[in-house]
């Protein structure tokens, strides 16, 4: 197996259609490379990728609001049970 690869073969390690892949790479939502006009992607970085859960996982890491949420997690855990609305947490008014 290569460790790098084309557009077509990183849709089907992600077993999603290369239109999706390559909007994504083009957004930047992707770890990968153009060269030329063509995308490359290294198996390893998509499997990290992955791993940490995607782009949910990435948007709320670049909002802020990961730690947030643990926070949260943490009370409920404790029992000091609070709902906390999504725009709440955007707007970090949790606490």
């Amino acid at each position: 197996m290569h460790d790098v690869l084309t557009l077509k073969e990183a849709a089907a390690f992600l077993r999603c259609s290369p239109d999706t892949v390559k909007r994504r790479a083009r957004a930047g939502q992707l770890p990968a490379s153009k060269i030329g006009r063509q995308w490359r992607f290294r198996r390893r970085d998509l499997d990290t990728w992955l791993g940490a859960g995607g782009l949910l996982r990435q948007r709320i890491e670049d909002a802020g609001l990961l730690a947030e949420m643990e926070a949260a997690k943490a009370e409920v855990a404790n029992g000091r049970e609070r709902l906390v609305s999504w725009e709440e947490a955007k707007a970090g008014l949790v606490g």
